[in-house]
């Protein structure tokens, strides 16, 4: 074999190793996050994606490719939903301005636990009146998964918040500035900082 079939086929290997990526991170995302995306686009509510993968550059065209594929063809993505990078920058910009308190697991500092209640609408309508939240474009995400919605805060009143807020998941809702961050970790804390 020569330089350039060694080549070629490292070239072969590395595309069939981002698309194998790309296409389990897609199932993984399919199995439960589309759930939670088709709930917020059957109440007719105004949103959009932040991002729905960082990704390498090796896997963005893959990615790309997805998009027009079901399910993501349904939501008509633009291809500004997949970026190139090594850090999901929402993510990061929740870790820098909410460190975490405790080592094992998730929980902010700069805030106050708020025990949680039944009805969600209603304990997350109290944070919001408690402290004076504004209606304003947020971003709504999982800590430990991908995408990140930006929706207005006060629709996220409106939705049926057992499929939003999932109990399995740690949920972050977040001011685009982070000036405020509501959170709700998988253990029923709830939690309001504000920097």
């Amino acid at each position: 074999m020569n330089e350039q079939d060694k080549h070629n086929s490292l070239l072969k290997k590395e595309r069939l190793f981002n698309k194998i990526a790309v296409e389990k991170q897609s199932s993984f995302l399919a199995t439960w996050w589309i759930e939670v995306a088709n709930s917020i686009k059957e109440a007719g509510l105004n949103w959009s994606l932040e991002y729905l993968e960082v990704v390498m550059q090796q896997q963005y065209d893959i990615w790309i490719e997805k998009l027009n594929q079901d399910p993501w063809s349904s939501f008509s993505f633009s291809e500004s939903v997949i970026q190139i990078g090594d850090k999901n920058w929402v993510h990061e910009m929740l870790y820098l301005n909410y460190p975490s308190i405790l080592p094992l697991r998730y929980l902010p500092a700069n805030s106050t636990v708020i025990r949680e209640e039944a009805n969600l609408k209603i304990h997350l309508k109290a944070i919001v009146d408690t402290n004076e939240l504004k209606n304003q474009v947020i971003f709504l995400f999982y800590v430990r998964m991908s995408p990140v919605i930006k929706i207005n805060l006060y629709d996220l009143l409106i939705l049926n918040l057992q499929e939003i807020l999932l109990e399995q998941e740690d949920v972050a809702i977040m001011a685009v500035d982070a000036s405020w961050l509501i959170f709700k970790s998988m253990e029923g804390e709830w939690v309001f900082g504000r920097q």
